[in-house]
């Protein structure tokens, strides 16, 4: 397809799927709305009162029975929803800035589809490592060349040439995540639900040793691998709180499994391993990125062989 060109306008369905966390939502629809072909809300909660803000817009408002955990679930479904040749999915938190509207406008035609960077606002802050950067998100693509798994955070699975979007600040999607702690866990606590009972309905094994496993990998690959420490408090609290996520997905696993019992000896030795894990690789990128001179090289050698 050719645009006209003295049209802003693309040929490109926007796609949000939206319930509570609407705060953005307004601001999310105006910064697409007057250079894309269409923009459907998809209803799983919407209260009253934003549903009546979003008449007032150009968005069109598609209400989706049954109950609908988060947005990965649904979007192979509503992707029919869609009129145009390209369909781009966005969450009601963020808000596709000018020149990001600019780049793809000159550019969507040219692929099948584009993976852009993002920009995540947690706890007031632009978080720029921890793997929180640049973060790119496949969401723009050809309407008929890309499948969702029905998985929490799933990525799509696209058949054809992908262009992954230079990570500049100002070619970035905005995402006004976290706002607060209280947001952070109600959201963790949710998705943990959600994982676990994919583990429980499809019959897999999630023991607590794995749940400490990759708790450990989260807190290590953001904090040091990714250079978490860089944000200074805002790194440590988000790297933590990942940490934390593995396990209470295990909890509610756990409790999925009727509170099956542990012995004594196996929850000692996992717990054992745990920490004896950490420290070891906690130490191992001290001495590697040089984060504390305060220590000897010789001490913490030693501090490695013991942990071994």
């Amino acid at each position: 397809m050719k645009l006209h060109p003295f049209s802003n306008m693309t040929d490109i369905s926007v796609l949000i799927v939206a319930k509570k966390d609407t705060e953005h939502l307004i601001q999310t629809i105006n910064s697409v709305v007057n250079w894309t072909k269409e923009v459907i809300i998809i209803d799983i909660g919407i209260s009253k009162e934003m549903l009546s803000e979003i008449k007032n817009t150009k968005a069109t408002i598609i209400t989706h029975d049954g109950t609908v955990t988060y947005a990965d679930q649904i979007r192979n479904k509503i992707t029919k929803y869609a009129s145009s040749s390209y369909v781009f999915f966005l969450d009601p938190d963020e808000v596709v800035p000018n020149d990001l509207q600019k780049y793809i406008q000159d550019n969507y035609l040219k692929y099948d589809a584009l993976s852009l960077p993002r920009k995540n606002i947690i706890f007031e802050k632009w978080i720029q490592h921890a793997r929180w950067w640049p973060d790119h998100q496949l969401r723009l693509y050809k309407k008929n060349i890309g499948t969702w798994e029905p998985e929490i955070h799933s990525k799509p699975v696209v058949n054809g040439t992908i262009h992954q979007v230079e990570p500049k600040e100002e070619l970035a999607l905005i995402h006004y995540n976290y706002k607060n702690l209280d947001h952070y866990i109600e959201k963790m606590t949710r998705y943990a639900k959600a994982e676990s009972d994919d583990y429980l309905k499809g019959g897999n094994t999630f023991t607590l040793s794995i749940a400490l496993s990759k708790g450990t990998q989260e807190f290590i690959s953001r904090y040091f691998a990714g250079d978490g420490y860089k944000d200074g408090m805002h790194g440590f609290v988000l790297s933590f709180m990942q940490l934390m996520y593995y396990p209470l997905v295990y909890f509610y696993y756990w409790e999925g499994i009727k509170y099956e019992k542990h012995s004594q000896t196996d929850l000692i030795a996992a717990s054992l391993n745990h920490f004896k894990d950490i420290l070891l690789q906690s130490n191992h990128w001290i001495i590697t990125k040089k984060l504390n001179p305060s220590i000897s090289r010789i001490k913490q050698k030693i501090l490695s062989m013991i942990l071994k």
